[in-house]
């Protein structure tokens, strides 16, 4: 299992809206919203799953106030009291972990090659085969390339 620190951060960022929103905008605004439309349901159980956790410990408002003004300061003591809650009730923490475990499947991943390159003369680059065994993958091969000169690519080859 994951520290119960690092467990309550992925669990913020999921069920804060805003939060997945800014999370969203660094992997990529399409495979947010991808992640977000096959996971959705499960979203909605690991935010349910907390708000009842923390409705039974008498700390429910410290989501409504995370939620409602999402501050580093405001989500640091949802987190903490997440770990709190996570040391005193081990099944609590295995049903967040197996939550998150399940929209990590759900959730597509990207394959990049080649990104964010600058080609000063010349290149020369050889066959590319890119394979995903997960499902759902964007590939992308040469992403913000810079060429000032010759470059030379052999076969590209996507497998999915």
């Amino acid at each position: 299992m994951e520290p119960f620190s690092v467990l309550a951060g992925v669990v913020t960022t999921i069920v804060l809206p805003k939060v997945l929103e800014k999370a969203s905008e660094k992997i990529g605004e399409k495979i947010g919203e991808a992640a977000i439309e096959k996971s959705g349901e499960t979203v909605q159980l690991v935010r349910k799953t907390v708000q009842n956790k923390l409705q039974s410990a008498g700390t429910s408002g410290l989501l409504k106030r995370a939620e409602e003004k999402p501050t580093e300061q405001n989500i640091q003591v949802l987190e903490g009291e997440l770990v709190s809650q996570m040391e005193e009730d081990q099944g609590f923490a295995a049903q967040l972990q197996e939550l998150i475990q399940q929209i990590q499947a759900q959730s597509p991943s990207i394959q990049v090659v080649l990104d964010t390159v600058r080609i000063k003369g010349s290149a020369e680059i050889g066959n590319i085969e890119q394979v995903s065994s997960h499902g759902s993958a964007e590939q992308v091969v040469g992403r913000n390339l810079g060429v000032e000169g010759d470059l030379k690519m052999g076969d590209i080859t996507q497998k999915s």
